[in-house]
């Protein structure tokens, strides 16, 4: 937006206070300036103001640059005034594709600016608090902050990092001068800052590019003010999630960070003032006797002639030229300084040639006439400063670098006095006196003279005048060094260091502290300065340890290296005059060097972890030193931590800041930490403590979660970079961590992935912290093969819970060591007593005296092992079998209970004697079911697929079964491996009418599966999780059972073969799962009948689980393209328009749908008079290819007059009803359909709308056949009486219930089932199985004429519904509904998690043999974003059900509902999708046939690279296309993974491989790459498949490695349902 703006001016006001710093003087609310539109500009009567020169008419331009930033610049409107120059802010070309996470509000009389939180609506950001005042030289712009919690500005010292708002001022403008702890200004100029706005750790930043002189003032409101002499008013606001998060919108802002070369992280010398190079090897040689960890060495300005750049001393320094030579001799560095100052004298030998050429060419900052240099004086004398703004200087500059470098060789520059500094005021001549040198308001900077100890500010350089540019003179001189640096290095990567910087310098720069002093104070002041530069991106910063100024102390100095080590920039220097300091200089005995080398060799040891944190920073943005706040933020004591900080997230360093002390008050954060030196847990967390550190010691602790890549440390990472690698591998409360690794040479600027390190390097000790007992079974996998770990390589120290594998392997061949650049996995097995606990109480009320009770063992656990139980059953409980026998085909015997334990409830009674059958169904699969031999239990009526006849071979079995006495169990073993896949010989087993317990242990913690509950990982968390199974109307949530049941799992083991389990049992029950690794299943009915198949791959697992379930169906080929639906659709009309809109933007688009509001008040079969235009739409619609697909609920209402449906249903007994013994009537409940004749008020609450409206519905039976040819009649009469539909929608099959059992709420019959004695861990569970269903007691048929409770059969209500040619679309779910039907994720929310929580329930799905399945894309419940909205058409666009579906009272979000972008980039995803459908086709008649998986997880087609194990935000179709969506708001590039193999990009076609990879992703892309090896049949997208399908098909080959490739094709008519090999359903091709 473009404003423009009249000034208005007022008297100010006068209140004198008692209170120091707040201002007696102050304006008045309406002084300032008003809008007035562009085309009726009006008069302003002028008067007095501060300053003078006020400029009448502003215009205001606002930029919303990104989805987090926002800029707003406000200038003359008449005049051009001075805007920095900056090579990276700019004017966005481009505007944000996403929806704005801000909002701005702009007040008219007088102007203010005020900005929000989208999504909070809190203000951020309130200008109109105080007025704006904008004079020719004076700004000031006031506004009131979301909080206090302000970090940043500079450069100061800054005694707090989280600034006082007690009325302090800040002036910014860069100074020469000692950083003393004053509120001086110092040599960097930011005018940015941070806020964090609460506990949520959403913040923002606020940048003000301006950079003329200013001062910063922070009030209590909390408030800031600006008032600065020069520019323009021009604001960044930045907002972000995290404090972290608003650093890398700044960086990217102002350039990312500079990653260094890997040698300077090594620790460094100087000092100024040497004398000689004699004295400098002095210092090198010393400091590499005592074997200190020790990269570069500087020297100061007293290696130049008299100081004079370029030149070196001849008599003290005669060999300088070498001296770079005899660093690199032992992997050493060199870095001279260079100061911008020329001296005009000449050399002792004649003339200086630096200034001579110079002159020539005009390098100069000249006097205001433009012409005459500027002369001052500098460290040579009288001197003269290039103009880094002019081309002509920065030539000169490259020039002169280049001709020093090749007469003395160095590695690097360091740059100084470049404020710029100069020892006179403004020049030799003094300073003219205008109002430039002497404005009518000068900040409250130092010595209140703007050219003290620098130039006039009158001074002339190309960007403009020195009033104007000088604070960015530092990053001018920058840009130039960076220009000489790429020609004389080259490829070579080097650095620079600059004491003078401004934002942005860190992309090419690092910079120091300045010339601190050796004082305790400045040690503490180090601190709060690195984390501030890390906020303004500039993350290679330390200061000078020990001191640059006085003699610094033994202890300060020890202590000053403890922390140095771990300063980013890491370089001990001091001044001329005071007594060495390196850490030799104190004695070889000294704590000083024993300190020292301590803790260098830490810093040695770590820094392939520094390394990849600057490779974050380059690439991301992140910091490297970061606030303790950064990571814990919801944690308000962390707000003000600034004597500790961490390196990343995961190393926090606590050193010792004070004389005198070994204790520290430290602040412990809410994680698992571990003592970095002894590898202990300690048991603080979130409090503070008294840390103890004697006076070689600093505190240092790796944070739980974490995985740190060591190096054995040499004295130079010249020689450590060919050492061994290490990981330290830290645990967290869940027993995992994860970390990262990036390697390169090091040195070279461009930085190439699939680095080879040509030292081979292999990890020789990997530490795992936090291991409860001695690992044993150690292994390393890689490639497939297995090397196991020999005991003697494996330490443990019990105490610490510290194990380190392979420490002693350099010494043994037994296996080879692992190497960087492949993939391993480590596995070993536990000895934990703890974890082979079974819960004998899982109910919530466990207490000692029902444990006891119980017969079992308690023993109360610390709080901090979460989940183990402290009841647990006793290491004999259970059964005991008798008389076992195996025969050729398996096993028949008996069990019996141990009945020394007492009956664990007394409701639920025991059965003593079971029987256990074991039958070898196949070659790869076997069953062992469980039950009462004496009274028939019922069991699950699903007919599966098993064979006539047992396989009796025992060497074509795949398995081995065994039978455990004592307790009883049964082992079933693999053959080829010898592993153990299942064993249930462990304590716990239990079978009694309404509870039966079993459990195994598992063979890895590598488990899937379980469902339908939403789970955030596709591999399951094993630590103590509990997962409830019970069909129900529950929208998906954390540990919530939803709308099916699937009682199946697959397992992979640690050899990379994978097995299934099912079992079959539908009655409501949980499964836990423990990290011992076991599983718990508990039921309140049925019996036991497991299947397991053997695989022995991912892929062969789904195969053979589906040989026995059932094949998914085969859906319609058009059911392939994209569909919309919404629920709130108000008439016929809207469906129509929508149509027009899709056809408009050419979106393809195959079906339309309607949710039940098509449907007169929901009744199934009656069409609302709202729609009755709908069979023309359809009909209409049909013509032109398109179909439509309508919702069916199963509740019949039973209030209807004249209503066939319920009419014939009662006649022909088709309803659900009492058994006759308690009722013998229709068991009612409530759905959606209303009752006739009346009129809902919505605005009432949901209960008192279902008492009021909701009819009595009544619920089909479908297991009996009659009630299947009743549902299927009245489908058809709809078709042919009311509309033509082309597939069904089928909800509410849970079947669900607006009350609770019944219309009245009381069940009749025993409460027993509504409530039974063990209630498994599902939602509301408090409040019985009827919850949000039927009474359990209602009476089912079977179709054999069995009745049958609903308490057996709940979960079977969808098992019973029949197919529909074209497609079944249902909500609930069972092992073989796949055979039937697709499945949709049920009713999820419009919000980012949900998107790769969908991908996991897919590939579920996958395993469950459901291939048809999709979320509701864009989400269901709530209002749909933007981003969020497009990112999930991208996804969505690769679902097999691939459906836009929102629910009612929210924005329309189909595709055609936001703009041309999105319309755009759903078209062009859309098309790709349309493009593979021929691939996807073939891919679901594959399923169809052979049980195969449509979406597949990574891990089934690469088992062998453990990787893809815990991959689940990537997936692929079939073998061959990698889909990569981008799941996360923000984001640009996605972290992929490509598994070892030829990948091509299918949009560029370039080939590319694994392993992990940025993937560059932009708002209108998705990353889809194409297996080598792999052919995909392809067709022309159109409209709809009914076109695309008339067009010619192509190939897509993309080659492997050995240049072949194959693939597979199906095409039919694409209509049918139905076996494929029968010449009644018509032709087929399958190639």
């Amino acid at each position: 937006c473009h404003l423009f703006l009249h000034f208005h001016i007022w008297s100010c006001c006068w209140s004198p206070l008692g209170l120091s710093n707040v201002p007696w003087c102050f304006f008045s609310s309406n002084h300032g300036y008003t809008v007035v539109r562009k085309s009726q500009p009006s008069s302003t009567k002028e008067a007095p103001s501060m300053f003078g020169a006020d400029i009448l008419e502003l215009s205001f331009t606002a930029e919303m640059q990104t989805e987090n930033r926002l800029r707003f610049k406000i200038t003359d409107a008449k005049q051009t005034r001075f805007e920095v120059p900056h090579e990276h802010v700019q004017s966005q070309s481009s505007s944000p594709t996403g929806p704005l996470n801000y909002e701005l509000e702009l007040l008219d009389n007088p102007f203010g600016v005020r900005i929000r939180r989208a999504s909070t609506k809190k203000v951020l950001f309130d200008t109109s608090m105080g007025p704006l005042v904008f004079a020719d030289q004076y700004l000031q712009l006031s506004a009131k902050l979301a909080s206090d919690n302000i970090y940043g500005l500079g450069e100061h010292v800054h005694q707090s990092f989280r600034h006082s708002v007690d009325w302090k001022t800040w002036p910014i403008f860069t100074r020469d001068a000692f950083p003393n702890g004053g509120t001086h200004n110092l040599y960097g100029h930011y005018p940015y800052f941070t806020c964090l706005e609460d506990e949520s750790g959403k913040s923002f930043g606020v940048f003000l590019m301006n950079s003329n002189a200013m001062d910063v003032t922070l009030q209590p409101a909390p408030a800031v003010t600006y008032r600065t002499i020069g520019g323009v008013l021009d604001f960044y606001i930045m907002l972000g999630d995290t404090p972290e998060a608003i650093v890398q919108e700044f960086t990217m802002l102002v350039g990312r960070p500079t990653i260094p070369p890997y040698w300077s992280l090594g620790f460094q010398l100087s000092r100024w003032d040497y004398g000689s190079l004699e004295e400098v090897k002095k210092t090198v040689e010393r400091n590499r006797a005592i074997g200190l960890p020790y990269d570069v060495q500087y020297t100061d300005i007293d290696y130049m002639e008299n100081k004079k750049d370029f030149t070196y001393d001849m008599m003290n320094f005669k060999d300088l030229p070498q001296f770079a030579d005899y660093m690199h001799e032992h992997g050493q560095k060199y870095i001279p300084i260079l100061d911008p100052a020329i001296s005009t004298k000449k050399l002792i030998s004649g003339p200086y040639g630096p200034y001579d050429r110079g002159n020539r060419m005009k390098a100069w900052i000249t006097e205001s006439d433009g012409k005459t240099p500027l002369v001052g004086e500098v460290w040579p004398g009288e001197t003269v400063f290039p103009d880094y703004t002019n081309q002509a200087c920065i030539d000169w500059w490259i020039d002169e670098i280049s001709m020093f470098h090749k007469e003395v060789k160095h590695d690097a520059i360091w740059i100084d006095m470049n404020e710029v500094a100069s020892f006179v005021r403004g020049s030799n001549k003094g300073c003219a006196d205008n109002t430039l040198n002497y404005p009518p308001f000068t900040p409250n900077i130092l010595d209140k003279v703007l050219y003290s100890k620098t130039l006039c500010m009158d001074a002339k350089q190309a960007w403009g005048n020195h009033y104007d540019v000088h604070s960015l003179y530092g990053y001018s001189m920058v840009l130039a060094t960076d220009k000489a640096v790429r020609q004389v290095f080259g490829g070579n990567r080097s650095f620079i260091l600059t004491r003078s910087s401004f934002p942005g310098v860190g992309k090419y720069s690092g910079h120091w502290l300045g010339d601190n002093a050796a004082n305790w104070n400045d040690i503490k002041f180090s601190i709060t300065g690195m984390l501030e530069f890390n906020l303004f991106g500039v993350p290679y910063i330390g200061a000078d340890i020990c001191g640059f100024f006085d003699n610094t102390t033994e202890e300060l100095c020890s202590r000053w290296m403890q922390v140095g080590a771990f300063y980013p920039f890491s370089r001990n220097h001091n001044a001329q005059g005071y007594k060495a300091q390196d850490p030799a200089a104190f004695g070889v005995n000294s704590t000083v060097v024993k300190t020292s080398k301590h803790y260098l060799e830490i810093r040695y040891t770590l820094l392939p972890y520094l390394y990849t944190l600057f490779y974050k920073a380059h690439v991301s943005g992140d910091t490297v030193v970061r606030p303790v706040m950064h990571e814990f933020y919801s944690d308000n004591a962390t707000w003000t931590v600034d004597r500790q900080f961490l390196w990343g997230a995961h190393l926090l360093i606590t050193p010792v800041l004070d004389a005198g002390v070994d204790t520290v008050k430290a602040y412990i954060p809410d994680a698992v930490w571990y003592n970095y030196e002894t590898g202990e847990r300690i048991k603080e967390r979130k409090v503070h403590v008294d840390m103890y550190l004697p006076a070689d010691k600093l505190g240092l602790h790796i944070r739980g979660g974490a995985i740190l890549p060591t190096q054995r440390p040499a004295v130079t990472t010249t020689n450590s970079r060919r050492s061994p690698m290490g990981l330290i591998i830290a645990l967290d409360d869940n027993n995992q961590a994860s970390g990262e690794l990036f390697w390169d040479d090091g040195d070279s600027r461009v930085m190439h992935s699939g680095y080879v390190d040509p030292n081979d390097l292999v990890f020789e000790n990997i530490t795992i912290l936090g291991v409860s007992t001695l690992p044993t079974n150690v292994t390393f996998t890689e490639g497939g093969v297995v090397s196991i770990v020999p005991e003697s390589s494996i330490q443990y120290d019990i105490v610490k819970k510290v194990s380190a594998f392979l420490s002693t392997l350099q010494t043994i061949n037994i296996m080879p060591l692992p190497r960087l650049r492949k993939n391993y996995v480590v596995t070993w097995d536990e000895s934990l007593s703890i974890l082979q606990r079974f819960n004998c109480h899982p109910e919530d009320d466990a207490k000692e005296t029902l444990c006891l009770a119980r017969g079992c063992l308690w023993e109360v656990r610390p709080s901090d092992v979460p989940g183990i139980p402290w009841c647990y059953y006793p290491s004999d409980y259970g059964y005991a079998p008798v008389s076992v026998l195996e025969t050729p085909s398996g096993w028949s015997f008996d069990i019996l209970r141990n009945n020394k334990y007492p009956s664990p409830r007394t409701l639920s009674r025991d059965i003593s004697t079971l029987r256990v059958e074991i039958t070898y169904l196949t070659e790869h699969s076997l069953r062992f079911k469980i039950f009462d031999p004496v009274e028939k239990r019922y069991e699950v009526p699903v007919p599966l697929n098993l064979p006539s006849s047992p396989e009796t071979d025992e060497a074509k079995r795949t398995y081995e079964v065994r039978v455990v006495h004592e307790p009883f169990g049964i082992r079933v073993v693999r053959k080829a491996t010898g592993t153990i896949i299942w064993d249930s010989s462990v304590p716990g087993f239990t079978f009694s009418d309404q509870f039966i317990q079993i459990s195994t242990r598992l063979p890895s913690k590598y488990i899937y599966g379980f469902g339908e509950t939403e789970h955030s990982s596709f591999k399951h968390d094993l630590n103590w999780r509990t997962w409830g199974m019970f069909t129900k109307d529950q929208p998906p949530g954390n540990e919530l059972n939803c709308y099916g049941v699937h009682p199946f799992y697959m397992g992979l083991e640690t050899t990379a073969h994978a097995h299934g389990v099912l079992l079959l049992n539908s009655n409501a029950m949980d499964v836990t799962l423990q990290p011992t690794p076991a599983i718990t299943y508990r039921t309140i009915g049925g019996i036991l009948d497991f299947y397991m198949v053997m695989g022995p791959t991912p892929e062969l697992v789904v195969q053979e689980y589906t040989a026995m379930i059932g094949r998914p169906v085969l859906p319609a080929y058009w059911s392939l393209g994209f569909q919309l639906c919404r629920y709130g659709y108000k008439n016929d009309q809207e469906i129509a328009d929508l149509y027009k809109e899709m056809i408009a933007n050419n979106i393809p688009y195959d079906v339309q749908y309607a949710d039940i509001d098509y449907m007169e008040r929901q009744v199934d079969f009656k069409l609302n008079p709202a729609f009755k235009g709908l069979p023309k739409v359809v009909q209409d619609m049909r013509k032109e290819g398109m179909r439509f697909i309508f919702i069916l609920d199963p509740a019949i209402s039973g209030n209807e007059t004249g209503y066939p449906a319920y009419e014939r249903g009662i006649n022909e007994n088709v309803f659900i009803r009492w058994p006759a013994e308690i009722g013998d009537g229709i068991v009612f409940g409530k759905v959606w359909p209303d009752y006739p004749n009346v009129i809902v008020n919505e605005s009432l609450d949901w209960d008192t709308q279902v008492e009021y409206y909701r009819a009595y519905t009544a619920f089909p039976d479908f297991f009996q056949s009659r009630t299947a040819v009743w549902w299927h009649r009245e489908i058809a009469d709809f078709y042919a009486n009311v509309m033509e539909f082309d597939g069904l929608w089928i909800d509410m099959n849970e079947p669900a219930s607006f009350v609770h059992g019944t219309v009245w709420e009381k069940c009749l019959g025993p409460s027993v089932y509504d409530h039974p004695p063990y209630m498994p861990r599902l939602e509301s569970k408090e409040q019985g199985l009827n919850h949000k269903t039927l009474c359990m007691n209602s009476q089912q048929v079977l179709p054999d004429g069995t009745a049958v409770k609903h308490y057996d059969v709940h979960n079977l209500y969808v098992s019973a519904f029949i197919s529909w040619p074209g497609i079944v679309v249902t909500r609930s779910t069972y092992p073989s509904s796949g055979q039937w039907a697709g499945h949709w994720l049920g009713d999820n929310s419009a919000s980012w998690d949900q998107l790769y929580k969908s991908i996991i329930g897919m590939m579920e799905f996958s395993l469950f043999g459901i291939s048809y399945t999709g979320a509701d894309i864009c989400g269901f419940f709530n209002k749909a974003e933007f981003e969020m909205c497009l990112r999930w058409m991208q996804l969505g666009a690769f679902y097999p059900y691939s459906r836009n579906h929102n629910g009612k009272g929210n924005p329309r979000q189909d595709p055609s509902a936001w703009n041309i972008t999105f319309a755009e980039a759903s078209r062009d995803v859309l098309n790709i999708r349309y493009t593979l459908l021929p691939y996807l086709y073939t891919l679901m008649y594959e399923a169809h046939t052979l049980g195969s998986t449509v979406v597949r997880p990574l891990l089934h087609e690469f088992v062998n690279d453990r990787v893809t194990w815990d991959i689940d935000k990537q997936f692929l179709w079939g073998p061959a296309l990698l889909i990569t969506p981008a799941l996360g708001e923000g984001v640009t590039e996605v972290y992929g993974y490509l598994p070892d193999t030829r990948w091509y990009d299918y949009h560029t076609a370039m080939d590319v491989r694994g392993q992990f990879v940025n993937m560059h992703t932009p708002l209108n892309h998705i990353n889809l790459h194409v297996r080598g090896g792999h052919i995909l049949p392809w067709q022309k997208p159109e409209n709809n498949t009914y076109y695309s399908r008339s067009n010619p098909l192509g190939l897509i080959v993309a080659l492997d490695d050995s240049g072949k490739a194959e693939g597979s094709l199906f095409w039919d008519d694409g209509e049918g349902i139905g076996e494929f090999f029968s010449s009644s359903v018509g032709p087929y091709l399958y190639v």
